[in-house]
């Protein structure tokens, strides 16, 4: 058994801009005021919960947040690129329009074309799968803060509950920014 604590990074630069920002990042995009509040209700939230680890994806977004959490739980950060945001390709620091545009469903992203270089659901299920099979052999009976992206974090709740992609795609939870989601999962393999 793990108890997971999926954290989206709080609001940050990128989202007030509207821009995509995933790696490499061409610009570094910083937690605005309203971001540092909202992960500090969430830090605060899990002083409380005795979290042994803190594993955040390489974006700066992400170990901001991931540092703030740091600082009231008194644990070490650890950065897995395999938790950075959905792979952009082309849209990699554009206006976010422009990806939404050739993606305006969801389900339209389960598989890619390809030609731009955007990451598919499966592609990130891949990646999210690998993680979670590393973090059971060290993190077993332990309780573990994942400090990530919406679209990410969306995905590996899906995987945590055995979804199928596009199941996770129909449920009704989507991680808000800043906030924190408690995932107990028992591994059945």
């Amino acid at each position: 058994m793990i108890t997971f604590y999926l954290v989206r990074h709080g609001e940050a630069e990128n989202n007030v801009n509207h821009i995509g920002n995933s790696l490499p990042e061409k610009r570094q995009m910083h937690l605005t005021e309203e971001g540092i509040k909202q992960v500090s209700v969430t830090a605060l939230l899990l002083s409380t919960k005795g979290v042994d680890a803190i594993i955040a994806s390489p974006l700066v977004r992400t170990r901001e947040t991931a540092e703030i959490i740091a600082e009231k739980t008194e644990k070490e950060v650890l950065i897995d690129a395999r938790l950075h945001e959905t792979g952009m390709g082309i849209y990699n620091g554009e206006p976010i329009e422009k990806f939404f545009s050739k993606y305006p469903d969801m389900r339209a992203r389960i598989t890619t074309d390809g030609e731009d270089g955007a990451e598919s659901f499966i592609d990130m299920r891949g990646r999210l799968t690998a993680f979670l099979q590393d973090v059971k052999k060290v993190y077993a009976d332990k309780k573990v803060v994942l400090v990530s992206h919406g679209d990410v974090l969306d995905q590996f709740y899906g995987l945590l509950n055995e979804e199928s992609i596009g199941q996770t795609l129909d449920d009704n939870w989507y991680p808000e920014k800043g906030s924190c989601k408690e995932v107990i999962w028992r591994n059945r393999n």
